[in-house]
């Protein structure tokens, strides 16, 4: 019997880390007792669904900076008062509060990581802040090796990978190519997320006379960026082509009428957009940036393309295009792959296994 847990996530944002901290929660609430910690008037407390219909018990904190008294004093707090002997943290960024939030509270301290980090932590004060983790999680090897060359590990401590899972449909219906060649994005609308780069790629379909159809999904969380786009796109031929759908519950009935997951988005990690796309048999052109090629490791039908060279990106976009029918024909394996290798019940036991 695996003792009680909390899943910690203090971002206030909407990204694919804030969803996968309540992912996991759900997961492991059918087997643990499971608790959460999240940042007030946050994107995870605001959306009342997440937690809806699961046995999860949710704190809410509330802080002013990453090293706060406050923060320290409301989560030490909920862990006492709530008997808990695990937690899971998807964050960097509160490792401050974190260490003296649970110094000497004998917590299984386990961090989990989906996203690359650059600046190495491995001084002194960091060593330190660290010294009390006991696993550190990645999300795939790309990330677990990222985790050993810049986060200081205590020599009690493990590193594993767990790939993420997601409840993918069993039966689909592939969309028919039509004449028309539907793209779609899904992620926060933010610099570095791709869809810039994915609107420049488009233009070689129009310059070559194919019909097409570009989709985005997801929030817009940089209006600048957006408005940028929107300004870009005016001074296209192509611009009724494309439509920034927002934030949608739709987004599999999306995914189903769409042909190819345009992603050149950097620093992802094993995304769970690629993952729900690879699900839906889609025809996946994603950045050859950290652990894309993971994809290609595991038997997917995908494309990778160079790292932030949008020449590049355009080449594979006609070329997907011109063989569209072949494409999708090899990208239907990507579903029963998906259904085996993200399979919640994997994800589950490999998570359960770290608890004590």
């Amino acid at each position: 019997m695996k003792q009680k847990t909390a899943v910690i996530c203090l971002s206030r944002v909407n990204g694919g880390m804030e969803l996968a901290s309540v992912k996991l929660a759900r997961l492991l609430s059918s087997k643990v007792e499971t608790e959460f910690i999240a940042r007030d008037n946050s994107y995870i407390i605001n959306k009342k669904e997440h937690f809806e219909n699961y046995s999860i018990k949710v704190h809410e904190v509330s802080f002013s900076s990453n090293l706060s008294l406050k923060l320290i004093k409301q989560v030490r707090k909920i862990l006492i008062d709530n008997n808990i002997k695990n937690i899971i943290f998807l964050g960097a960024s509160e490792m401050k509060s974190l260490y003296f939030a649970t110094l000497g509270l004998n917590i299984n301290f386990i961090i989990r990581q989906g996203s690359k980090k650059t600046t190495s932590k491995k001084d002194l004060i960091h060593k330190l802040l660290y010294s009390e983790v006991d696993c550190f999680v990645g999300n795939c090897e790309y990330m677990k090796q990222n985790i050993i060359d810049i986060l200081p590990i205590p020599k009690k401590a493990q590193v594993q990978r767990i790939y993420s899972s997601l409840k993918l449909e069993k039966d689909i219906s592939y969309n028919k190519y039509d004449g028309v060649i539907n793209l779609i994005h899904v992620g926060r609308i933010h610099p570095g997320k791709g869809q810039f780069e994915a609107i420049k790629a488009c233009e070689i379909l129009d310059k070559n006379n194919i019909e097409f159809k570009l989709n985005f999904l997801g929030d817009i969380q940089d209006k600048n960026y957006f408005y940028t786009m929107i300004n870009y796109l005016k001074t296209t031929p192509y611009q009724k082509k494309v439509e920034f759908i927002g934030y949608t519950s739709e987004v599999k009935t999306y995914l189903q009428e769409s042909d190819i997951f345009i992603f050149p988005s950097l620093g992802e990690g094993m995304s769970n957009a690629i993952i729900e796309s690879l699900g839906f048999g889609l025809i996946p052109i994603i950045y050859n940036d950290t652990s894309s090629p993971e994809f290609k490791d595991l038997g997917f039908h995908i494309h990778l393309t160079k790292e932030n060279n949008i020449k590049n990106l355009s080449e594979i976009v006609l070329d997907v295009a011109q063989n569209i029918e072949e494409e999708k024909q090899k990208a239907v394996s990507n579903h029963d792959k998906a259904l085996e290798i993200f399979a919640l019940k994997r994800e589950q036991k490999e998570y359960l296994d770290l608890l004590v």
